[in-house]
């Protein structure tokens, strides 16, 4: 890949509404643990990382690793401690990812939760093929319906029938009970506190906890601060004033949301804004 001259770029296009890429040069940038609402494909182009998921062990990563992300999986990947790492990262919209599925007759992805561990793959022509793809994508001689091409020929001829997903084993432990708690959170414009949410469900504030742990990895709180950023990235895209979006998000202030979305996805809402604004 052609040498980035900026830490950081985004790419997205209206009419392609069902895509997002960035690129990332020589970063240090830690992220917390986090997930995403995409299926998301990642690339190491520098360095070593280590990637993580409460759905799997601990794995060191290199230049040429491809990562897979399946909706709502909850990770994190970070550089090796004092050292740099540049790398790819491609969100695809689930809905619109199962009906390119089901136009090939392939077995859909779960829309709500998920249900496939991630993947690591070091295969030269893949690594190789999303990148090309990727750089089609941020090429702005390139003509929409040929970045729309080279996505659809990549994922379904290149890269989709090498990901071998594992299926991850779901708890039915009080699972109606974790759906009417994730849809208690999803319709709240505040913060819930974990006292409330076991008032509303009638659980202990442990098996809440439990619940949460098992299905998406992540801590009732976590879970909730994850769903406000994703929520945050959609808005910044609309232009909305900083200090109104925290407010509309429930943070207690704009400083609050400021960290909370830095340490999400390694950048300030406010260079996300620009940056998918350009």
């Amino acid at each position: 890949m052609n040498a980035i001259p900026q830490a950081f770029e985004f790419w997205q296009d209206g009419r392609m509404p069902y895509v997002e890429t960035r690129r990332s040069c020589f970063s240090r940038t830690c992220y917390k643990s986090h997930s995403h609402p995409t299926f998301s494909i990642g690339a190491i182009d520098e360095g070593n990382s280590v990637f993580q998921s409460s759905f799997g062990t601990p794995q060191k990563i290199s230049t040429g690793t491809l990562v897979i992300v399946p909706a709502h999986i909850e990770h994190s990947c970070n550089p090796l401690p004092d050292q740099a790492w540049s790398y790819q990262m491609l969100h695809l919209d689930i809905a619109w990812l199962n009906q390119l599925y089901s136009e090939f007759q392939k077995q859909g992805l779960d829309l709500h939760l998920p249900q496939h561990k991630p993947l690591i793959i070091k295969e030269e022509i893949l690594y190789q093929a999303f990148s090309d793809m990727n750089e089609t994508l941020f090429d702005p001689e390139k003509l929409i319906i040929e970045k729309e091409q080279s996505l659809i020929y990549c994922l379904t001829q290149l890269l989709l029938p090498h990901f071998m997903l594992e299926e991850i084993q779901k708890t039915e432990y009080l699972y109606e009970d974790f759906l009417e708690l994730i849809d208690i959170i999803k319709s709240s414009e505040r913060f819930i506190s974990l006292e409330e949410l076991a008032e509303q469900v009638g659980l202990s504030r442990y098996a809440i906890i439990r619940l949460f742990k098992a299905n998406v990895g992540l801590t009732p709180h976590a879970f909730q601060i994850n769903l406000k950023i994703n929520q945050a990235r959609a808005q910044l895209k609309q232009g909305i004033s900083l200090a109104e979006l925290a407010i509309n998000l429930g943070f207690s202030d704009q400083s609050h949301f400021h960290k909370a979305f830095k340490a999400h996805t390694g950048i300030t809402p406010r260079q996300f804004q620009l940056a998918a604004a350009q």
